[in-house]
């Protein structure tokens, strides 16, 4: 039960955020259906000890926020539809006008509830974007000033809540601004653990090839650069493996670039199951991909030993067949069976004394070197030794 509650409340605060692009307006769109469900909250929360006085004065403020019960729950409505605009202003000048409708009616400035005016004199730059600055300048010129005529000026209270116990005086206004200060520390928090949130997810898709949901070259270039610094610091060797499929183009050709994605998104699938959590495949783009193998330990040939048998076992298990969905009609789909095999080329690397640049671009020519050799097969970049396996030898380019 408080899990389905919880589940609606979170629906309802993101209504009308799904069809925004901007993560900043769609923040924008959050912070308001939250702003509406803290003041509906706050609204009845103060409603029962206002009845349970038994003051006619705060009995009668209860009954002049009715109204404004409606019209703040239809902020998030408005959302849901696309009337964001609109639903800044409802939500902006009804809380406005609630606040303003109990101090003139019944409260006065005597129980300290115009606090809630600088509340939303500040809050207005959540709500609206920051080129809408003249919309955030009125609103917060309206609070501010109705903020200093009540504090400055006073409100005259309803006579009837003059017989109010100084100690119920005493714990309404305390209410009234630790709960506005609350609500403004809340929603600034939640503006900031929102905005940390959406640049989390930004940083990841632009480190993600969104065909493959593999990390990018970018991504796999920063990942490279880690390796190699940890592998001078422990002296473990690593390897990159440059991939390339054989036969990629026949069936683009044949079959349009739907069926060449579904096979790159099956390729991603099986070389993820030939390596360990700790390694990552990229897509490099097109149909390249590279596999990066780290900690393989400290000895040379037990490492380029490992770094074989992964390689082969990539290489067999891309050679499998592939049953690929194809449109067989205008309006059929049919299965093909497709073989695609891969050359692969692999450098070792170790310490630091080659840059990410060098190591890619020998693994990159072991490939090429494979597929002269007749393809679906795997080669070493190898030279007669390697600055990483002779510190004073100068470093090779």
């Amino acid at each position: 039960m408080l899990n389905s509650l919880m589940q609606g409340l979170w629906t309802w605060t993101h209504w009308g955020c799904d069809g925004v692009e901007s993560h900043s307006l769609r923040r924008k769109i959050f912070h308001v259906n939250v702003a509406a469900l803290i003041a509906i909250l706050s609204m009845a929360l103060f409603a029962v000890p206002n009845v349970l006085t038994g003051n006619s004065a705060l009995f009668k403020t209860e009954l002049a926020q009715i109204p404004f019960y409606f019209l703040i729950l239809a902020v998030p409505r408005l959302n849901r539809h696309g009337h964001a605009g609109i639903a800044r202003w409802l939500l902006s000048l009804s809380v406005t006008a609630a606040i303003a409708t109990d101090i003139w009616v019944a409260n006065g400035s005597w129980l300290d509830l115009h606090f809630y005016f600088m509340l939303f004199a500040l809050l207005g730059v959540l709500f609206f974007p920051l080129r809408q600055w003249v919309s955030i300048l009125f609103l917060f010129t309206v609070n501010a000033s109705l903020f200093v005529y009540c504090g400055y000026f006073g409100v005259e209270p309803d006579p009837a809540l003059l017989s109010l116990d100084a100690t119920t005086a005493t714990m309404f206004r305390a209410a009234y601004v630790s709960t506005s200060l609350f609500t403004l520390l809340f929603i600034t928090w939640l503006g900031e653990y929102v905005a940390n949130k959406n640049e989390r997810e930004l940083e990841e898709l632009s480190g993600m090839d969104m065909l493959t949901q593999l990390p990018n070259r970018r991504r796999l270039e920063q990942r490279l650069i880690e390796r190699i610094a940890v592998s001078k610091r422990t002296g473990q060797r690593g390897a990159i493996m440059f991939l390339d499929l054989d036969n990629f183009k026949p069936l683009n050709d044949a079959y349009g670039h739907a069926a060449g994605d579904i096979l790159l998104q099956e390729v991603a699938q099986r070389i993820r199951a030939c390596i360990r959590e700790t390694d990552m495949v990229a897509r490099f783009g097109g149909d390249e991909f590279v596999i990066l193998l780290s900690e393989l330990g400290t000895d040379k040939e037990d490492a380029k030993w490992r770094a074989t048998q992964v390689a082969e076992k990539i290489r067999v298990t891309l050679a499998e067949p592939y049953r690929i969905a194809v449109r067989a009609g205008q309006d059929a789909t049919g299965q093909v069976e497709h073989r695609c095999t891969a050359s692969i080329g692999v450098e070792m690397f170790a310490g630091g004394a080659m840059s990410e640049v060098d190591i890619l671009k020998r693994a990159d020519a072991a490939m090429y070197k494979a597929k002269e050799s007749g393809r679906n097969a795997v080669s070493f970049h190898e030279e007669k030794q390697h600055a990483w396996d002779n510190p004073q030898l100068p470093t090779t380019a």
